[in-house]
């Protein structure tokens, strides 16, 4: 899971606190739910009124029975509770309540980067590069500390991230930068060790070895950090590519623009730094990621000088405003959550919008700015005509279909297989920030913008940085293409389906490609759910599961899990989650559970 903080700023004042007791401490208020596991921002609680905020990470109930999942939950908690570093997030506990297990973490009230180089980037700004290189050093010298740890015996448990990117560093109100969700970190020591041939992680900030399978040290995330240093100073993911195929060509050829081309006043010293670390061959990088940090004051020293915490803090207060900053640092007491509690208990919940990052759903936009559509890949252009105006023009409902987001559950003739992919609520993983826009090299087509019906999440106009160089000539995402016209497969019928003498299409393996491209279809049909009866919806941004029993004919009966699946709204996804012809298969059923993310404006 990816930037389990909590963003208590987005929550609605008026909105009443969940207030459950669990163990030791009280579950204050959902945050976020991911595909391994949910999120709550919670009160440790003692003697003589002592209580502490702290974030409580519980396994999904439904996973707890599948081991592979249980032991690289325990496994995250044992591993990070062992580092103590300035810039790693503390863990204070592992526990098992309720036949699930949970982490405790440290509450940090602050904003992840990837969200901060977004909000700048909405502003048509680029992040200061003294913020951007104070972020950047303090989480190489986390991750050093990281790498270089070793046991009671004094033996290196050659620990790697696995997972760097802008969104799983955290920089607090206090100035503070934390390196987060060491969950699929890997060393030496780990009960579930990381069998190579698995890949884990973004692909975007992958090193070519980690993306190939291969077996990755330190310099792995020494690439990443390349990487997020190359997006923190263009508003350009380097890789960012139409899918993953594309995206793994680009990084086993090294196949970027130089940054400097992107902008013109980075000094060539720290271009040369950010070139070193995202070298193709591991050697050829730097050794550590604390001769990454040196190499990057060394370049600019004289130059641009690195932000103090002090005013990295002030910064963050700046770029965010006093209400998100009040909102995120002064968190009520239980006995005056209690006392709103009570007072709304006989009136009807107000919408809450929850807000977060990578696998969780995006940080809400201020209300003058609607939320930037995002894929794991790259920027992508909204709809025409999609953004909210100052004078007030009405934002759109968004969906994001959520069918390799999350933790998507394919159950084939009885068989049980999870899947776990990069989330897009999320970011995201993969959130990514306003770029210049793309000039396609001479003699390719200009990319087809996007058809007006299809929103995938809310989205505004891409916003570009001051006077930028040209861009890079990126691929433009596949969401960006404006679609097949909006019909439904035959049953029993596919695009590419061989077929037999008689002319009957021949049944095949139905696979997660097809799934994709028979949801994305539908995906129109399902925002108008969400469209219709966002009165039913418990909040402006959440994610409703649907499983789907996808017959062998390809025809589907659908099921809304949760407490949505009584009212309109799960009525109306099942009736429309049934109207999608899926390909002849084999198999004899498939069962697959969908989340699908929404973001709705009241």
């Amino acid at each position: 899971m990816s930037s389990t903080q909590p963003e208590p700023g987005s929550q609605g004042a008026a909105s009443p606190p969940l207030l459950h007791p669990y163990g030791q401490y009280v579950l204050v208020r959902k945050l976020a739910e991911g595909g391994m596991a949910e999120i709550f921002l919670a009160k440790l609680l003692g003697a003589d009124g002592f209580e502490r905020n702290v974030v409580i990470k519980r396994m999904l109930s439904n996973l707890s029975s599948i081991p592979d999942f249980v032991e690289m939950f325990r496994d995250e908690a044992r591993l990070a509770a062992r580092l103590s570093h300035p810039n790693i997030i503390q863990i204070h506990e592992l526990g098992f309540i309720d036949g699930c297990y949970y982490i405790c973490m440290e509450f940090l009230a602050g904003e992840d980067f990837s969200t901060t180089l977004r909000h700048a980037g909405k502003k048509r700004q680029y992040t200061p590069m003294p913020i951007t290189l104070r972020v950047l050093v303090d989480a190489a010298r986390g991750l050093h500390y990281a790498h270089d740890f070793t046991n009671e015996e004094g033996q290196p448990l050659h620990i790697v991230h696995r997972d760097i990117s802008p969104s799983n560093l955290y920089v607090t109100y206090q100035g503070q930068v934390k390196v987060l969700d060491f969950g699929i970190a890997k060393a030496a020591s780990r009960v579930v060790q990381t069998r190579t041939g698995v890949v884990k992680g973004k692909y975007i900030y992958m090193a070519p070895e980690q993306a190939q399978g291969k077996e990755v040290d330190r310099r792995a995330d020494v690439f990443s950090l390349g990487v997020s240093l190359y997006e923190s100073l263009t508003n350009v993911r380097p890789f960012a590519r139409e899918n993953d195929l594309a995206i793994l060509n680009a990084l086993l050829q090294g196949d970027f623009m130089p940054p400097a081309q992107l902008r013109k006043d980075i000094p060539p010293e720290l271009e040369a730094v950010v070139l070193k670390a995202m070298a193709i061959k591991a050697e050829d990088r730097y050794a550590t990621a604390a001769d990454f940090a040196d190499a990057i004051e060394h370049s600019v020293k004289g130059k641009v000088p690195l932000a103090t915490h002090k005013e990295l803090a002030e910064y963050l207060r700046m770029q965010f405003g006093e209400e998100r900053f009040a909102a995120k640092t002064r968190i009520p007491t239980l006995a005056s959550l209690t006392a709103t509690a009570a007072q709304t208990v006989s009136q009807p919940p107000k919408p809450v919008v929850f807000a977060s990052s990578g696998v969780f759903p995006s940080v809400a936009a201020p209300a003058s700015q609607p939320p930037l559509r995002h894929s794991a890949t790259g920027i992508v252009p909204p709809p025409a005509g999609a953004a909210q105006t100052a004078e007030g023009k009405p934002r759109r409902t968004g969906l994001l279909i959520g069918v390799v987001a999350g933790a998507l559950l394919l159950l084939g003739g009885g068989g049980f297989a999870a899947w776990k992919g990069l989330s897009k609520s999320t970011p995201p993983e993969a959130v990514a920030m306003p770029a210049p826009p793309v000039t396609p090299p001479a003699g390719e087509p200009t990319p087809t913008p996007p058809a007006p019906a299809v929103v995938a999440a809310v989205a505004p106009a891409p916003t570009t940085p001051p006077e930028p160089a040209t861009p890079e000539p990126e691929t433009p995402s596949s969401e960006n293409v404006k679609p097949p016209e909006e019909t439904e497969d035959k049953p029993g019928t596919t695009q590419k389906d061989p077929v037999t003498k008689t002319g009957k299409p021949r049944p095949v393996t139905l696979g997660i490609q097809d799934v994709e491209r028979v949801v994305a279809r539908g995906r129109s049909r399902i925002v108008t759910c969400f469209e219709k009866y966002k009165q039913d919806l418990p909040s402006n941004s959440g994610v409703v599961r649907v499983q789907l029993a996808i017959a062998s004919s390809g025809r589907v009966k659908a099921t809304t899990q949760g407490p949505l699946a009584s009212k309109p709204v799960g009525q109306c996804l099942e009736t429309q989650a049934e109207r999608l012809r899926f390909p002849a298969h084999r198999d004899r059923e498939v069962n697959v559970v969908l989340p699908f993310d929404y973001t709705v404006t009241r």
